[in-house]
């Protein structure tokens, strides 16, 4: 993912991705509570954060969000919040490359990682989701919502739950929930995503 993600920035704040978000940081927040989940004042990672909405709703209760996307769109749109007042988010363009885990931003390990809608778009999700545990400190967790795929859908998209599950474990990370994490309803659409949770022992 990357440049192919620049053409939608531009009206990206609008319509589904924002009630996709509320209801994402909703979603997270209700675990957050239930789990004893570290985001009130942590220091969180922002995996695929887009122009930010996410990172936007839960800025208030952590204390860092280093936000990270490929797309220099996305990005530009983020900084621009940044730039008007949006508080105790960092903006960075790239991937998790060496390059750019050398930067200042990645100097100290992440209490939370959260990934909206975005695992399912990733080459290497497994591979992903290793070297993000890698990032966590002791206790902290990893959060993604990603659309749920199933063998009966016309054109099957997304992660099913044995391969999340496995992602999950694989990288040495407790599989906390599993499961729809919201289900909201938008124009003729219902968004339902899977949500899983790791923590790092």
């Amino acid at each position: 993912m990357g440049e192919s993600w620049d053409e939608h920035a531009a009206t990206w704040d609008e319509g589904g991705p924002v009630v996709y978000a509320d209801a994402a940081a909703a979603s997270l927040r209700e675990q957050a509570e239930a789990l004893a989940l570290p985001l009130s004042g942590a220091r969180v990672l922002d995996f695929g954060c887009g122009t930010g909405l996410l990172a936007e709703r839960i800025a208030p209760l952590s204390d860092h969000i280093v936000a990270l996307d490929p797309s220099a769109g996305m990005i530009a749109r983020l900084a621009a919040k940044i730039d008007a007042g949006l508080a105790g988010v960092e903006a960075l363009q790239g991937v998790l490359v060496d390059e750019v885990l050398k930067s200042p931003a990645f100097a100290h390990s992440f209490d939370l990682v959260v990934a909206s809608s975005v695992c399912a778009f990733l080459e290497d999700y497994p591979g992903t989701v290793r070297q993000i545990a890698r990032l966590l400190r002791p206790g902290g967790a990893f959060v993604q919502w990603d659309w749920e795929r199933r063998a009966e859908d016309e054109q099957p998209f997304g992660l099913s739950r044995v391969a999340v599950r496995e992602a999950l474990a694989g990288a040495g990370l407790d599989v906390l929930v599993l499961d729809r994490g919201f289900e909201v309803a938008y124009g003729e659409m219902t968004m339902a995503p899977l949500m899983a949770i790791g923590r790092l022992a």
